[in-house]
């Protein structure tokens, strides 16, 4: 069966089952108005209180195992997260410090297997806004027209996305306070 034709029963045939869900939702209320309509009002009401109870204590119970479930989820990917976002900064200070704390430089083939981990891991478990960050690094220090300068400020931006996506709020973390921590002069570089 071709796939235009697979597609045009697929809808017509959602479109007969919406149809008839509706329909059945329909008729189930009528059956049940008919009946209420007549109950004694004081039995109805009693009954109404009874269906209101349990609707909101099954309704209240979903709602908390589906927090429940998001909050395990969340707490199952910050601990993937966190060993892999630590790597990632100490790997960024080692660059940035190697030759103050007199350890050997990253070799060119060690940078490119750790930015080949990095990404794999990003796909992974990056959420979207550290992954447009190490997108905008990764190309901004490839581009050979763009100064050390620029490539830092992408760092920061890289830096601040891994703080967000651990929770962290970057409230007053203006543009070079995160570089200034371990750049001296990073003032000189910020364009008011």
């Amino acid at each position: 069966m071709p796939i235009a034709a697979r597609r045009v029963t697929q809808v017509t045939l959602s479109l007969v089952i919406t149809g008839l869900t509706l329909w059945a939702a329909f008729k189930l209320l009528q059956l049940l108005w008919s009946a209420f309509s007549q109950v004694n009002p004081t039995v109805g009401a009693g009954v109404i209180a009874a269906a209101a109870t349990v609707m909101v204590s099954v309704i209240s119970v979903l709602v908390a195992k589906r927090l429940e479930f998001r909050a395990n989820v969340d707490k199952e990917h910050r601990e993937k997260k966190v060993p892999f976002y630590e790597e990632m900064v100490r790997f960024i200070f080692r660059i940035a410090f190697a030759q103050k704390l007199g350890v050997d430089p990253v070799t060119e083939q060690e940078m490119v297997q750790k930015m080949a981990e990095f990404t794999e891991n990003l796909v992974v478990w990056g959420s979207d806004d550290v992954i447009d960050a190490w997108f905008k690094f990764r190309n901004r220090s490839i581009n050979s027209g763009d100064s050390g300068v620029a490539v830092i400020f992408e760092i920061e931006n890289l830096l601040l996305a891994i703080r967000r996506d651990l929770g962290h709020q970057n409230k007053g973390l203006t543009k070079g306070k995160i570089l200034g921590l371990f750049i001296n002069d990073i003032h000189e570089h910020i364009k008011v």
